[in-house]
C-alpha cells in the first residue's frame, strides 16, 4: 500500500460521464468510486468500449468532469477551468502505447523537455537527473541518439524515463506494452514498476496484456461503464493454469470482504466453506490448539491464497487459524466451496499446483508440530529433500541393528516401538502418533538402530522421511531444535535403560 492511508492521490466518488446530448446522448461511465494511494500500482482492464479510456482521460485532466467528484493530488476537478486542468497535467507522468518521443530531439533533449514542462530549469540539475534516469533504464549510451536510432523497447524505456524523471506523484499509462513483444514488454513493465515504487509514485495503467497483471497491487475492471473487481484476473493469477477466459465462462461470483488489522478470518477446527485470495494486505497462518502455545506457520500476501486444504473433502475442517496481520487491514476475495471445486475441474495444471501447495503446507504444519522451535525459513529449505513413505498395517519401518538413514516424522497413522529382550522376545514399549518423530537416536549417536518400529497392526502409516544429511544440517542450523531433540533422546534412552 501507499505511504499514508489518509491522503489518496486519486479519489473518485459517484462519477458519471455522458457523450453527446439529447436523443444522441450515451452514458459511458456509471457511479464510479475508487481511491488510489501513494506507491500503489493499479491496473485497469476491460473490453474495448467499456469506458476505461474515458475514465483515464478524466483522471488525466483531458476531459471535464460532468457529475460526481474527482480529486487528483488533493484538487477537485469538477468545475476546474481549462487552465487549471492544463496546470494539473504538468504534474503527471504519461506513458502511452506509442512512445510519443519528439523525433527531432535526442533522447537527452526529450528528457530535458519533460523537466522544463515541470518548471525545472537548472542545467546542472537537468544533466544530473537525465543521466541518473537513463542509467536506471539502461539507455545512458543512447544519450545523444535520436528516436529513429532506437528499437521499440528502447523508445518505450526512453518514454518511461521522460515520465518519471520529474518524480511525479501520479503516473498514467495507456497500453504501454501493446507494441512490444512479450519479453520486451515484461522488461519494460518491471522497470516501470521498480522506478515508480522507488519514487513512491501512484500508477494507474490501462492494459489488455494478461502477461503483466501480476505486478499490480490491485486490478480493477471496467465493463459496460461500471467499475468493479477484476475477479477473473485475480483468480487466474492466484491459480496457475487457469486462464481468465475459463474463469469468466464458469460464471463464478466471489464475495469480497475487508477485515480490520488483527481480525480473525477463521479458526482451526471451523467447518471449511470458502477458498480465499488475498487482494490487499496480508494474513498470518498459525496453529491454535488447547493448552499449547500458538505456532506460527507463514505470512500470506497479495495474490496468495489459503483455505484449500479444508475444502478437499467437502465440508472438511480448517487445519489452521488465519488472522489479519496487525499493521494494516486486509481485503480478501472469498470463493464458495462448490465454485472452488469447479475451478479445480477446469484445469489439470491448477489441480496439480493446488496439490503441490497442499503437500507443502501439510508438511510444514506437521514439521512445526513435531519441532515447534524450528524456524519456518529452515522448514522451507528442508521441504524439497523430504520423501513421503507409506507403510501398510503391521509393516516394519526400521529394524533394530539397521544402519540409520532417515529421521521420520509421522504425518498420519500410528507406529509402535518394539523392544527385544535377551530371549528374543519382543514387546511394544511405546506408541507414536501424528506429529511425533522417531529415528533420531541412531542419527545423533551415529550407531545402529536401537529399536524396531512398525506400523500399528490396525492402520497404514504415512511418514515424512528426512535423509541423514538433511537431518544433520537441520540440527546444525538450529541450536534450539538441537537441544529440544536432545532432551527427547535423553528421555527415551533413560526409559530404555530402566527397562
Amino acid at each position: 500500500m501507499g505511504e499514508t492511508m489518509t491522503q489518496p492521490i486519486i479519489s473518485i466518488q459517484d462519477l458519471n460521464h455522458v457523450y453527446g446530448s439529447g436523443d444522441l446522448s450515451r452514458q459511458i461511465l456509471y457511479d464510479i468510486n475508487m481511491e488510489i494511494y501513494p506507491g500503489e500500482f493499479v491496473i485497469m482492464t476491460g473490453p474495448s468500449g467499456s469506458g476505461k479510456s474515458t475514465l483515464l482521460s478524466l483522471v488525466g485532466c483531458l476531459r471535464s468532469v460532468q457529475t460526481g467528484s474527482l480529486r487528483v493530488l488533493g484538487q477537485e476537478l469538477k468545475g476546474a477551468s481549462d487552465e487549471q486542468r492544463t496546470q494539473m497535467r504538468r504534474q503527471f507522468g504519461y506513458i502511452f502505447q506509442a512512445s510519443n518521443l519528439l523525433t527531432f530531439l535526442t533522447v537527452e533533449q526529450n528528457i530535458a523537455t519533460s523537466m522544463e514542462l515541470q518548471g525545472i530549469r537548472d542545467r546542472a540539475t537537468m544533466r544530473e537527473r537525465t543521466k541518473e534516469i537513463l542509467s536506471h533504464v539502461a539507455l545512458l549510451p543512447q544519450l545523444k541518439s535520436y528516436p529513429r536510432q532506437l528499437s521499440g523497447g528502447q523508445k518505450q524505456r526512453a518514454a518511461i524515463a521522460g515520465a518519471l524523471v520529474t518524480r511525479p506523484k501520479l503516473v498514467l499509462a495507456d497500453e504501454p506494452t501493446a507494441a512490444l513483444d512479450s519479453k520486451t514488454g515484461r522488461q519494460t513493465i518491471d522497470l516501470m514498476h521498480r522506478l515508480a515504487k522507488e519514487q513512491g509514485s501512484a500508477v494507474l495503467m490501462v492494459t489488455h496484456d494478461p502477461r503483466i497483471l501480476d505486478v499490480a497491487d490491485r486490478i480493477v475492471q471496467v465493463e459496460d461503464g461500471h467499475l468493479g473487481l477484476a475477479y477473473s484476473q485475480e483468480i487466474s493469477l492466484a491459480l496457475p493454469g487457469l486462464k481468465e477466459e475459463q474463469v469468466t465462462e464458469m460464471e463464478i461470483q466471489p464475495d469480497v470482504f475487508t477485515y480490520e488489522p488483527g481480525a480473525n478470518v477463521f479458526r482451526e477446527g471451523d467447518v471449511a466453506q470458502r477458498f480465499y485470495v488475498v487482494l490487499e494486505g496480508s494474513v498470518e497462518v498459525f496453529h491454535e490448539r488447547p493448552n499449547q502455545p500458538r505456532q506460527f506457520l507463514r505470512t500470506l500476501g497479495r495474490g496468495q491464497y489459503f483455505g484449500e486444504i479444508g475444502l478437499q473433502p467437502a465440508n472438511g475442517q480448517r487445519t489452521a487459524s488465519i488472522q489479519v496481520t496487525p499493521d494494516a487491514p486486509a481485503k480478501l476475495m472469498a470463493v464458495r466451496g462448490e465454485d472452488f471445486r469447479q475451478l479445480m475441474h477446469g484445469s489439470n495444471l491448477t489441480a496439480v499446483a493446488i496439490a503441490q501447495t497442499i503437500q507443502e503446507r501439510v508438511r510444514t504444519s506437521v514439521m512445526t508440530e513435531a519441532l515447534p522451535s524450528l524456524d519456518t525459513s529452515n522448514i522451507t529449505q528442508i521441504l524439497p529433500t523430504i520423501e513421503t513413505l507409506r507403510y501398510g498395517a503391521g509393516s516394519t519401518i526400521i529394524q533394530v541393528g539397521d544402519e540409520p538413514e532417515y529421521f521420520y516424522i509421522i504425518a498420519a497413522g500410528v507406529v509402535e516401538v518394539l523392544d527385544h529382550n535377551a530371549q528374543g522376545q519382543t514387546k511394544v514399549v511405546a506408541v507414536r502418533t501424528p506429529g511425533e518423530y522417531f529415528g533420531e537416536i541412531g542419527l545423533l549417536q551415529n550407531r545402529p538402530r536401537t529399536a524396531t518400529v512398525r506400523a500399528h497392526p490396525k492402520n497404514t502409516v504415512e511418514l515424512m522421511a528426512l535423509p541423514k544429511a538433511t537431518f544433520q544440517e537441520m540440527m546444525a542450523d538450529s541450536q534450539v531444535t538441537q537441544s529440544e531433540v536432545a532432551r527427547v533422546v535423553y528421555e527415551r534412552l533413560k526409559t530404555l535403560t530402566m527397562r
